[in-house]
Formats: structure tokens, C-alpha cells, sequence
């Protein structure tokens, strides 16, 4: 009972975040659907509603903590230098609510739900490695794009913007990025295969 409460809440949060970052990018919906988050909520909310293996909910529940970690400690944070929100390039109100649901909600939210049905075979080291496969395919899809795009603001993300920060400092974002994803996918494989209670 418990596990269907927290996925169907989680669903609805979920769903009303999307929703209102549709909203707030009104002007340009297709570009929504590049941002590392919303193609991670997306396929999280088909996993709630519809179901899946423990290695693609662990895989999306690492994904979803490690955008959380990012939001709070660099895009959110105004001493970061890469601050996102409550800045003149900010969307507004409505994706400010947006962002505060997919990125400070959800996750947790997430987290709860993967701590309540843990997998329940042991997760191996290799496969905490190998989910940095996606967030590789997806930086190398921004980065070309950006590369090949003319449009301003064509990186997505202030702290993948290689014009302005060259593609040494972006190197060093990437690896700390990817090794904030390592750690948190090591440690669902460390407390995998544990039952609670």
C-alpha cells in the first residue's frame, strides 16, 4: 500500500512539474525535450505508470538524484557561478515551480520509493560504471549540437556553455559531474539487495 501511495504521488508531482515547464517554454517546447532532466523525468514517469526492471529504476532513480545534487549545489546556488534561476535568463515564476518540483521534489521522492523496493539482486560495481553510458551519449549530443547550432543559449546549461568557458573547464564540470553520478550509483549498488524491516 505504502509503494503505491508513494508512486502514485510521485507520478502526479512528476506530471505537474512536466506540465509546467511545458508551460514555461511555451515559446520553445521541442527544446524542453533536450535537457537532461525532463528526458530523465519523462522516463521515470513511464516507469511509474507503467513498470519496469530494477536496473532501469535504479538507473533513472541515480539520474534523478544527481540532477537534484547539480540543481541545489550549482544551478540553484547564486554563488556557484552557473546559476540558472532568479537570474534576467530565467523563465519566470512558472518555471521556477517547475524546477523546485522536478529537481527538489522528485527526486527524493524518488529516492523514497527505491529505498522502499530495493532491487532485489545485488548490484554489481560494473553496472554503477556502466550508467555514465547515457549521460556520455547525452553530453556528446549537446556539445555537437551546440557546436553546430547558431542560436544562443544552444549548450542548455551555463556550466556546458564552451564559447564562454572553453572546452578545458568544461572537461573538468564533465568529470566532476560524472563522478557525482558515479557515487551515487556505487552507493544504490552498495545498498542494493538489502531489505529494511
Amino acid at each position: 500500500m505504502a509503494d503505491r501511495v508513494l508512486r502514485v504521488s510521485t507520478a502526479l508531482v512528476l506530471a505537474v512539474g512536466l506540465v509546467l515547464a511545458g508551460i514555461a517554454a511555451r515559446e520553445d517546447p521541442v527544446e524542453l525535450l533536450f535537457y537532461f532532466t525532463v528526458q530523465v523525468d519523462l522516463a521515470y514517469l513511464v516507469v511509474l505508470l507503467v513498470g519496469c526492471g530494477d536496473r532501469v529504476r535504479t538507473a533513472l532513480t541515480v539520474y534523478l538524484v544527481g540532477t537534484a545534487v547539480v540543481f541545489v549545489l550549482v544551478l540553484a546556488n547564486p554563488w556557484s557561478g552557473y546559476a540558472m534561476v532568479a537570474t534576467p535568463e530565467a523563465r519566470g515564476l512558472v518555471s521556477d515551480a517547475a524546477n523546485l518540483l522536478l529537481h527538489a521534489v522528485v527526486p527524493p521522492l524518488a529516492a523514497a520509493q527505491w529505498l522502499h523496493r530495493r532491487p532485489r539482486a545485488v548490484l554489481r560495481p560494473a553496472y554503477a560504471v556502466s550508467l555514465l553510458g547515457y549521460p556520455l551519449l547525452w553530453l556528446t549530443v549537446i556539445l555537437v549540437r551546440g557546436a553546430f547550432g547558431g542560436a544562443e543559449g544552444r549548450y542548455l546549461y551555463p556550466f556546458l556553455d564552451v564559447p564562454r568557458l572553453g572546452y578545458p573547464t568544461l572537461a573538468l564540470n564533465a568529470l566532476l559531474f560524472g563522478g557525482t553520478l558515479l557515487l551515487i550509483a556505487l552507493t544504490a549498488v552498495r545498498l542494493s539487495g538489502r531489505r529494511t524491516g
